[in-house]
């Protein structure tokens, strides 16, 4: 299991004292009420279209702790990077942090099944599978290594930008796909039929320019916002991955809140799924028609071969538990 160096990063827990006299005349000790600030280090921009939805999310925090926590939002990552952060609220730093599950297998190897392309068929899968008992189980775990679980939540399909129109998976054969350097994203590449090209995602716009790369994948949203529709004309709806975001911190930390905090903590994270998918939906619509204004041409795609092809990734992941793919499936149908 892989780990990483901590990076020391300045980070505390702020706690505030605010007096106040008790109804009952013969107790005259004054009240203290503490309030925890958990940063929440926020991979996207200021101006990033969820950005608005995480806001919420920390003001639903706040008002439902019944003035126990206090929630400070830092975009950009400007705390440090996400694989850090991780870190170090596994070691009880009082930090939020969004991430693509694949962060988690660093923690728990079997949490990248929830990168599996075409596993999720919808946005709802994603709760059903952390719900479930294999997402418990698996949060339990990572619970063990002092990361807990605060939500799990859509953040849009992926589909497939270049210059070709891909209906099946022989329409990719040769063609350089965009990936992150992980195990998982070489394998999304694979089972959309192109070979991997393992480049950095700020400098996708320059590979794609210049022939580095013949496609990426993201969801509408960020081809929008990183310009990529200037290098390629055409969107294929692949759809290849119901892309989750997870909202982590500290389980030490969260043992270690008030009863009010911790109950709304637990309330918030699991009403947000089932929020999220309507705003995402609602996002992904705008993008379009923001890509389309551009001159994108989206076409659908025959789904048979890619889902195929899917099937054998697990292959990739001797170290999942036996069995993974086959029950995950079943815990969503």
């Amino acid at each position: 299991m892989k780990k990483y160096l901590l990076v020391t990063v300045v980070l505390f827990t702020t706690t505030l004292a605010a007096c106040g006299s008790s109804s009952d005349s013969s107790n005259g000790d004054a009240g203290e009420a503490s309030v925890t600030t958990l940063k929440f280090n926020f991979v996207g921009s200021n101006s990033d279209p969820t950005y608005p939805l995480w806001e919420e999310f920390a003001q639903d925090l706040e008002e439902r702790s019944e003035g126990t926590l206090k929630v400070e939002i830092y975009p950009s990552e400007s705390l440090g990077n996400t694989t850090d952060m991780i870190e170090s609220i596994s070691q009880g730093s009082p930090v939020l942090q969004d991430s693509d599950p694949s962060h988690l297998s660093d923690y728990v190897d079997d949490f990248s099944i929830f990168m599996h392309p075409y596993l999720f068929q919808e946005p709802d899968d994603i709760e059903q599978a952390w719900q479930s008992d294999i997402g418990q189980r698996m949060s339990s775990e990572l619970e063990e290594q002092g990361i807990k679980i605060v939500t799990a939540v859509y953040f849009g399909k992926r589909h497939l930008l270049s210059d070709v129109e891909v209906v099946t998976r022989d329409d990719t054969k040769g063609m350089k796909i965009r990936n992150a350097p992980t195990t998982m994203w070489n394998e999304v590449s694979k089972t959309l039929g192109g070979n991997p090209t393992n480049t950095a995602w700020s400098e996708t716009y320059s590979a794609l320019s210049q022939g580095v790369a013949d496609a990426a994948e993201a969801p509408l949203s960020l081809l929008y916002s990183s310009k990529l529709y200037e290098t390629k004309d055409r969107i294929s709806l692949t759809g290849h991955l119901v892309a989750t975001t997870t909202i982590v911190m500290s389980n030490d930390v969260y043992e270690s809140l008030p009863p009010e905090a911790q109950k709304a903590i637990d309330e918030v994270g699991k009403e947000l799924p089932a929020k999220r998918v309507a705003d995402i939906k609602e996002i992904e619509e705008e993008y379009r028609q923001k890509l389309e204004d551009e001159g994108i041409i989206f076409n659908e795609i025959e789904p048979e071969s890619f889902i195929e092809a899917s099937e054998n990734v697990s292959d990739a992941f001797p170290e999942w538990t036996d069995g993974l793919y086959e029950d995950m499936k079943k815990a969503i149908e």
